[in-house]
């Protein structure tokens, strides 16, 4: 293992996995943390599906929670820039008025 990459034992859904990152060890437990509680979060809600299924689904939630957040982070980056343009016109406008 390099300097560069840490790794961390971490448990999901029972399962022991060594995680080798960049990132801090502790970063890496609670990723591992809310892995696992999605995986028991849809387990609990339907228990008779077969492991490789909620592995899938799981993953496919993942995946929608981080597409809806990267559009929220996107629009809010463009009502942003929007703000600014509006600031620069109104300090231009003010500008050129005195």
């Amino acid at each position: 293992m390099t300097a560069d990459h840490r790794g961390a034992e971490v448990e999901i859904f029972g399962e022991r996995y060594t995680l080798r990152s960049s990132d801090a060890p502790e970063y890496l437990q609670r990723v591992a943390e809310y892995v696992d509680a999605k995986f028991r979060e849809l387990v609990k809600q339907s228990p008779s599906l077969m492991l490789s299924r909620v592995a899938v689904l799981v993953s496919v939630n993942i995946a929608d929670e981080l597409f809806k957040q990267s559009e929220e982070v996107r629009r809010r980056e463009e009502q942003a820039l929007a703000r600014i343009d509006d600031i620069v016109a109104l300090l231009r406008r003010e500008g050129s008025a005195g």
